[in-house]
């Protein structure tokens, strides 16, 4: 078992099995969260597997310990577990950890072929106020991710935050007061960052480029709004995704090409020595937990919202990376970096030291010791059949040949119209 808590504390140890089940692990929240995961349990002394697709860069910042499963679907994915069953340790306790409703369905599967003997416990994060029900998908997908939670188990899923279980549980109309709230774990950095005590102000965001990250469709009017206050400002986003071709239009409606600029995706080894460059960062999620290690002065941006937001990190509660509070955010991005803009170096750095206090409080090792919490209790779950039978029918809902001929009959009409 790994120790995770200190000699003092009687915590419960991590099984020393683990088995991490995503999809590709391209550059994304989500995917860095996996890898850091995933190095830190190795480090600790687990025997680590992490099932994933073929050609996500992230894979080459893996630990070499940790072993890595390939497959291109969940049939792959069955058969490539079972034969690694070999040389699970006969009676190690395993612990199965997925990622979003997909992956969490996969785990599913992979948990059902695990023989009775192995005591084995399947935890799901839930890292998105509308991680279940997100709003671009069918109201039948929708349908079959709540069927998969609750396969999963009500005490088995966990949420970033207490405002992610609140919208799941309006929305499922039930009580997640069950489900255990786990912050996002970043890992321990040096702080790198110094002030400037120039007063243009050089912003930078890291990130998927999605609908619901709407503050990078709203950088081109807050660095409008800026340059009309007469103080300069330059926003450099990082970053690809359904949402960049939008932003692109913004940035040339408004004339301010020269201030805000499409950088690509960011290398993650590249993030720390990057990041660290710029005055500001605004974002959410673990991009902005881990900009805030770095002791860069940190604004979380919300969810939905172009423009405005609830302030710097350390103003947010623990947890709320950039969701929804009970009110409305009132506090425009322009005011914050305008008045960021006249700050003294002494003030500069002060915001530098509550962002990287704030970040401080995410760390690994709680994380694992409140997962070691979590698999060590019993709870009455459906039975691995009804657990099959859900993975199973997800898995026809999406990888079946009926489904893949559809979507190609959908995307031709789609092209021809």
């Amino acid at each position: 078992m790994i120790d995770t808590c200190k000699a003092e504390h009687s915590a419960p140890l991590l099984p020393t099995e683990i088995f991490l089940v995503y999809g590709s692990l391209r550059t994304g929240g989500i995917e860095t969260l996996i890898v850091r995961v995933a190095n830190f349990f190795v480090a600790s002394g687990a025997h680590v597997s992490l099932c994933c697709h073929s050609g996500g860069e992230l894979c080459s910042l893996l630990d070499r310990q940790v072993n890595v499963i390939l497959y291109s679907e969940t049939s792959n994915l069955v058969t490539s577990v079972r034969a690694h069953l070999g040389n699970v340790r006969t009676r190690s306790p395993v612990l199965i950890m997925s990622f979003d409703p997909i992956s969490a369905a996969r785990g599913l599967m992979v948990e059902a072929i695990f023989p009775p003997s192995l005591q084995v416990a399947h935890l799901s994060g839930v890292f998105h106020p509308r991680a279940y029900f997100m709003t671009s998908e069918r109201a039948d997908r929708v349908f079959l991710n709540h069927l998969v939670a609750s396969a999963v188990g009500r005490e088995q899923l966990y949420f970033m935050n207490v405002e992610c279980r609140e919208s799941h549980s309006r929305r499922w109309g039930a009580d997640l007061s069950s489900s255990t709230i786990l912050a996002l774990p970043i890992n321990m950095l040096d702080a790198t960052w110094q002030p400037s005590n120039k007063a243009n102000v050089r912003v930078v965001s890291v990130g998927r480029l999605v609908d619901f990250k709407t503050y990078n469709l709203g950088a081109a009017r807050i660095v409008s709004d800026c340059l009309r206050r007469g103080f300069q400002v330059t926003w450099d986003i990082y970053g690809d995704g359904p949402l960049r071709s939008l932003i692109a239009a913004e940035i040339e409606n408004l004339d301010v090409a020269s201030n805000v600029r499409l950088m690509g995706v960011l290398d993650y080894s590249s993030f720390a020595e990057k990041v660290a460059s710029y005055d500001l960062f605004v974002g959410m999620g673990t991009a902005a937990l881990e900009a805030a290690m770095l002791g860069v002065p940190t604004i979380c941006a919300t969810v939905d919202e172009a423009t405005r937001c609830y302030g710097y990190l350390h103003e947010l509660p623990h947890g709320n990376v950039g969701e929804f509070l009970v009110s409305s955010p009132t506090l425009e991005l322009a005011d914050l970096i305008h008045e960021y803009s006249k700050s003294a170096p002494e003030k500069r750095s002060t915001l530098s030291q509550h962002s990287r206090a704030a970040a401080e409080r995410y760390g690994m090792p709680e994380f694992a010791d409140a997962l070691a919490k979590m698999a060590a209790k019993t709870h009455t779950v459906p039975t691995k059949l009804v657990k099959r039978l859900i993975g199973e029918i997800y898995r026809l809902a999406t990888e079946s040949y009926a489904v893949k001929a559809i979507r190609r009959h959908v995307s031709k009409r789609a092209h021809s119209a």
